[in-house]
């Protein structure tokens, strides 16, 4: 569950790995099905007959905080990521949303080419598995990559929930953590007092909040447990730099 940062710009980062990142937390989607555009950094994301889901939704069906729930075929729901300055690997996680028994699938869409993903969510009830897509986009300068509905899909409610969509720049691969993993450093992302955190091997813990700003940073060998009472409520984000990597999760202090 890696979500990437910088001091320069909050939600779009650009590492060694020259990759960058979408993950709504400032997105102004809201709760109700529309069409509307927003701006992460450099990158415009375009959404079609979708809505917020997580943080200000009345229901839980989200993946990490905010996210974006697409709807069905008929319009058909979708996100488009408009990246300026090219792309090599696209990433993004999903899961099935509210608890149709309709199977789902995705589709990434790059100048016409759609790719899907494996069919998931099928048979009633509520499913919480998480699954991750990964694709070679490869295509230099501006772009525009649509997540949506497979072309022939059906009609009817298909919701499925969207976050943590990343990307390598042209040329390049994406960094292959697994995002169960990667996320293993910080074994609690729900915080009162204490941060708990366990590491293989000496790692420096940068904690950002949501403008951007380092509040706190600290170094962990090992397992400990770190007061974390002095932060104010709300949304922060986590850098775990451990052999060289950085690993980006978001936490929520009570």
């Amino acid at each position: 569950m890696k979500k990437f940062y910088s001091l320069m710009a909050v939600l779009i980062t650009s590492f060694s790995f020259a990759q960058g990142t979408v993950n709504f937390e400032n997105s102004t989607i809201t709760s109700s099905y529309a069409d509307g555009s927003f701006q992460e950094g450099p990158v415009t994301v375009t959404y079609v007959h979708s809505r917020n889901e997580g943080l200000g939704s009345t229901d839980d069906y989200s993946i990490e905080g905010k996210g974006i729930m697409l709807r069905r075929a008929d319009e058909p729901s979708s996100v488009t990521f408009t990246i300026p300055s090219g792309v090599g690997e696209f990433r993004f996680q999903y899961r099935k949303a509210f608890t149709g028994g309709s199977p789902r699938q995705l589709a990434v869409v790059v100048n016409g080419e759609e790719v899907m993903t494996e069919v998931f969510g099928e048979g009633s009830g509520a499913n919480a598995t998480v699954y991750t897509y990964t694709t070679p986009i490869e295509v230099n300068g501006s772009v525009n990559v649509k997540i949506t509905y497979p072309t022939d899909t059906a009609t009817g409610n298909r919701q499925v929930t969207i976050d943590n969509v990343q990307w390598s720049a042209f040329g390049q691969t994406l960094s292959t953590i697994d995002y169960a993993q990667a996320s293993k450093a910080i074994q609690n992302t729900i915080w009162t007092n204490t941060a708990v955190f366990s590491t293989k091997s000496n790692a420096k813990i940068e904690v950002f909040n949501t403008n951007g700003q380092l509040v706190k940073s600290f170094e962990v060998n090992g397992n400990k447990n770190v007061n974390v009472s002095d932060l104010a409520p709300g949304v922060y984000v986590v850098n775990s730099i451990e052999n060289g990597k950085t690993v980006t999760t978001k936490v929520v202090k009570k």
